[in-house]
């Protein structure tokens, strides 16, 4: 049953995403935004703020959900559910947007997209590049909100998107606070193994030679903090596995729009990959 809500979730978000402004995260924004206007400035610069945040949503859909007795109605349910959790934004409407401005010579558009899809942790210099973002966003977007809800249903995928929208809310509503830093933590802290299963999925999805070998080298490497070395690892060893070979063995070089329509098509082959293993769990089987 959890496959099958996968699969309806992900199919009413391709057609649904043709719509302009589906995905939005108006609920979310509205109902904290509310709380802001409501709680002292003390409270919600606390760090109980993203706590709650996070854990009365997904207490209340876990509870909701228990009470559904019919698998039918549970079903369509949980594809809500994650349909909802899903995005904001289809990765494919950013890159081409970004394409788009880009090849209109918009430069202040290309930059707003740009920072519009830096959200949760503010990557460090080794991963920003604009490549290393897209696979980071297509975590966020997709591929930690499936895992969550494949694990836990409803209520992951709830936990999984809560907070990783928090971060950058708390960095605008109280920057340097103990909210932002505890929104931060809790956001990697759910993030640490979906992120290496991305990173894997990546790499099975590109050249996956490459992938290992930009993981052993990162883990030569001395670590400077937890949260940002889980962001480097999926960022630099996805880009790395986008390496193509000429018929010499050199690397091919490839021009900005081809990079970012490859991320696409790494993102579509690594879906694929990732749905497989979701069978052969539900199934016990693979054949």
């Amino acid at each position: 049953m959890t496959l099958i809500g996968i699969l309806i979730a992900l199919g009413l978000e391709r057609v649904l995403g043709r719509i302009p402004g589906w995905g939005r995260p108006v609920i979310f924004l509205w109902l904290m935004r509310a709380a802001h206007a409501v709680l002292p400035a003390a409270l919600w610069a606390s760090p109980l703020l993203p706590v709650a945040a996070v854990a009365l949503p997904v207490t209340l859909v876990w509870w909701a959900y228990g009470q559904i007795w019919s698998p039918v109605i549970a079903l369509c349910a949980s594809a809500a559910v994650l349909l909802l959790c899903l995005g904001p934004r289809d990765l494919a409407e950013d890159v081409h947007d970004l394409l788009a401005a880009r090849d209109a010579g918009d430069i202040a558009r290309v930059q707003q997209i740009a920072r519009n899809l830096q959200r949760g942790p503010q990557p460090d210099e080794s991963h920003r590049s604009l490549m290393g973002t897209l696979f980071i966003q297509s975590h966020e977007k997709l591929f930690g909100v499936l895992l969550w809800f494949f694990v836990f249903g409803p209520a992951g995928a709830v936990a999984y998107r809560l907070a990783s929208r928090l971060p950058r809310l708390m960095h605008e509503t109280a920057p340097g606070s103990w909210a932002e830093r505890t929104a931060d933590w809790l956001h990697n802290l759910l993030a640490w193994v979906p992120v290496r299963i991305t990173t894997l999925l990546f790499g099975l999805a590109g050249s996956l030679d490459d992938a290992l070998s930009a993981w052993r080298a990162l883990m030569r490497q001395p670590l400077h903090g937890w949260r940002s070395h889980t962001w480097a690892l999926l960022a630099e060893i996805a880009v790395a596995s986008l390496r193509t070979e000429t018929a010499d063995g050199a690397a091919e070089p490839v021009n900005l729009g081809s990079a970012l329509r490859e991320v696409l098509r790494m993102q579509w082959r690594a879906l694929l990959i990732l749905l497989a293993f979701f069978a052969i769990f539900a199934t016990g089987s693979i054949f």
